[in-house]
């Protein structure tokens, strides 16, 4: 599968190094895709490639948006013309608003899916924990989209919810930011969740 990484941090940079690593063709977008980050990005990741947000959209069936809130209005007018792809968005934000809405509005002929937000880079680097693995929740109006974001999270050992859509989305959030509270003071950012369900209805 083509994958746009479209930001070069911490989250979309582990996503991609592992996407690349099981076999998926990546091309990470940056504005400078010559930049000391990408270029050290690329020599961990070096079946990658990089290019600009556009030549990067271009080439991806499927793009993770994985930049800072402040960045998305932007990035999303650099990428173009996104009629059909699927957009995975892993934007945060802290100040009460939708990230889906936002996205949604600024691509709206994508297919958007929101999914591996809830997890720390470090969880997405090593989802494994004994014999289980991290839980990657997903929502989204689109439900083959969303399937295609199940089936990548399951490439990189992550055990993929699908919780519904937008509204669903949020209420979760709201307890994923007081589980973090909660937890993070004794178990730090590298700690996962796990749904034990023993019906797994497509997924």
């Amino acid at each position: 599968m083509k994958i746009a990484i479209i930001g070069s941090g911490r989250m979309g940079g582990t996503l991609g190094r592992k996407w690349a690593e099981h076999g998926h063709a990546v091309m990470f977008g940056s504005r400078d895709p010559e930049s000391e980050r990408v270029l050290s990005l690329l020599k961990s990741a070096p079946r990658a490639k990089a290019g600009t947000v556009q030549e990067a959209a271009s080439f991806g069936d499927v793009l993770v948006l994985a930049v800072p809130p402040e960045e998305v209005e932007r990035t999303l007018g650099l990428a173009g013309d996104l009629k059909d792809k699927i957009l995975i968005n892993l934007t945060n934000r802290y100040d009460g608003l939708s990230a889906d809405s936002e996205v949604i509005r600024l691509a709206p002929k994508a297919r958007v899916v929101r999914a591996f937000h809830t997890l720390p880079w470090e969880v997405l680097a090593n989802p494994q924990f004994g014999a289980a693995e991290a839980t990657a929740f997903l929502s989204g109006e689109d439900s083959e989209a969303k399937e295609v974001a199940a089936c990548l999270a399951r490439d990189i050992g992550l055990d993929p919810v699908d919780i519904g859509g937008a509204a669903e989305m949020k209420e979760l959030e709201a307890v994923n930011a007081r589980l973090w509270g909660l937890l993070s003071p004794r178990y730090g950012r590298d700690y996962g969740l796990r749904i034990l369900r023993r019906h797994a209805e497509g997924n």
